[in-house]
């Protein structure tokens, strides 16, 4: 999801200086001598005065900043300034807000903006597709692959009646290793209502394109992707990656080798360990979805959501309203399957903020709303640890 942008707020949470330098190198004129750092209004009213296009491109340009002068995407800016060897951790302390952060970055270093802004939208997907695919495998960056990668994504989509072009990038990502695969197939035309350069209105055909992402993680050997479709849709995509940048000779057969396993869940002692040195302050089941076994006299299967808050004087709150819901006698527990588990991770605050929480679901076989972030990867190297997410 986007972040809100006010055009006017984003003005007067960047320095006057940045802004100056952005007016000055696109030959737009504001008065700069008269304003004052929040004097938002004079800067608002020379963009609006702008013909379309150039208007159109300022609030381009400042709505993308905008979407990295948050804490994740400064963190971003960061981690791929490391990957350069370049630490700005000092400078960037230095400077007012995660605003004047962006901004400088766009100005200044826009290769490693146009990175940072892939990173922070991927941090930000939930529901990604997760197969074993082997661990250590090398993957081809080379542009011969990437060209090979492109045509077989367009050639695929092509029976759709789309994907006639497509992009690829790609980046390195660190802590853990994993390497990253942009596709920008090209999606099926639309038209939309809208206004001309000379304001006229109409109706204007878009070819726009959609994203599929691609992560090989060498240390654990999965394969993760964001894509829209069905099952057999990823898996064909998935097959395409595999062949083309793994160098296998097929998608591996994972028969029996489901990514997540929640039985461990049943146990209601379960103990959710974590180390000190992940400020993880607690780990709070909140919902497990219970499918029973089928029923023949009823002609159908059965489900069961169980939620329930765990409070210090009921830890296994949940866990009891399982025993309460299922005869155990008529169905064991054995013979239930947990299809899928709500978590809560709680961290510890820092520097006087509020605890960070994250929560998330976990659905057998295959899908997790965990995203990509600093948080998210502590949770999934515990989900693995914990043995719901197998090797």
């Amino acid at each position: 999801m986007a972040r809100q942008y006010s055009a006017k707020n984003f003005i007067r949470k960047v320095p006057n200086p940045l802004l100056q330098q952005y007016f000055r190198e696109r030959r737009l004129g504001v008065d700069w001598d008269e304003l004052d750092e929040t004097d938002a209004d004079p800067i608002f009213d020379a963009v609006q005065a702008l013909p379309d296009a150039q208007r159109g491109a300022v609030e381009s340009d400042f709505t993308m900043i905008n979407e990295l002068a948050c804490a994740a995407g400064t963190r971003a800016i960061l981690e791929e300034a490391a990957f350069w060897g370049k630490d700005w951790s000092a400078d960037f302390e230095k400077m007012e807000n995660d605003y004047e952060r962006a901004f400088w970055t766009f100005l200044n270093e826009p290769r490693r903006f146009e990175v940072a802004g892939a990173f922070h939208v991927m941090d930000r997907f939930s529901g990604w597709w997760r197969r074993f695919v082997g661990k250590r495998l090398e993957p081809a960056t080379d542009s011969d692959a990437i060209d090979q990668l492109s045509r077989r994504i367009k050639a695929f989509y092509r029976r759709q009646g789309r994907g006639r072009y497509c992009h690829v990038d790609v980046y390195q990502r660190h802590d853990p290793e994993r390497y990253c695969f942009f596709a920008y197939p090209e999606d099926i035309a639309t038209t939309e209502l809208g206004y001309d350069d000379g304001g006229k209105f109409s109706r204007r055909p878009r070819r726009s394109a959609f994203e599929i992402v691609f992560v090989y993680r060498p240390e654990d050997g999965h394969i993760e992707m964001h894509a829209e479709g069905v099952k057999k849709i990823k898996e064909e995509l998935a097959e395409i990656f595999c062949t083309t940048v793994l160098g296998l000779k097929e998608l591996p057969d994972d028969s029996g080798k489901e990514p997540y396993d929640l039985s461990c869940l049943k146990k209601p002692d379960f103990p959710f360990t974590t180390e000190p040195k992940d400020q993880v302050l607690d780990v709070e089941l909140k919902l497990l979805r219970l499918d029973l076994p089928f029923d023949k006299t009823k002609g159908s299967g059965r489900r069961i959501v169980v939620s329930a808050a765990s409070l210090p004087g009921a830890p296994n709150a949940l866990h009891r309203l399982i025993e309460e819901a299922i005869n155990q006698r008529r169905v064991p527990l054995d013979d239930v399957l947990i299809s899928q588990a709500k978590l809560k991770f709680t961290f510890r605050a820092v520097d006087g903020r509020q605890p960070k929480r994250l929560t998330f679901e976990v659905t057998y076989p295959d899908r997790c709303t965990l995203k990509d972030d600093r948080h998210d990867q502590i949770a999934k190297k515990y989900l693995k640890r914990w043995g719901i997410a197998r090797d």
